[in-house]
């Protein structure tokens, strides 16, 4: 039925084999296992300091833009005191 028994110690020789290639992939999974990325470290935001700016300066705009309507509006006024005869 077989051509060549199978001696014992070839079977032991085998077995170690074995062992010894599962062993050696079990341990070179074990040392790839999360070592290829950085760990994620959460870090605290902080506020950014805003620098304050001169309160007179936000109102130059609106100061001129006043000014300038009280203008128009004093030029535009029509109290002549003459009348219109036609």
């Amino acid at each position: 039925m077989y051509d060549k028994i199978i001696d014992v110690k070839e079977v032991t020789n085998m077995k170690k084999i074995i062992f010894g290639s599962i062993v050696a992939s079990l341990a070179g999974v074990a040392a790839w296992a999360g070592g290829l990325a950085d760990a994620i470290v959460e870090t605290v935001p902080e506020a950014m300091p805003v620098e304050t700016t001169d309160s007179a300066t936000g109102w130059i705009i609106p100061l001129l833009i006043v000014g300038a309507l009280v203008a128009v509006a004093v030029a535009s006024s029509d109290d002549d005191d003459d009348e219109y005869t036609g």
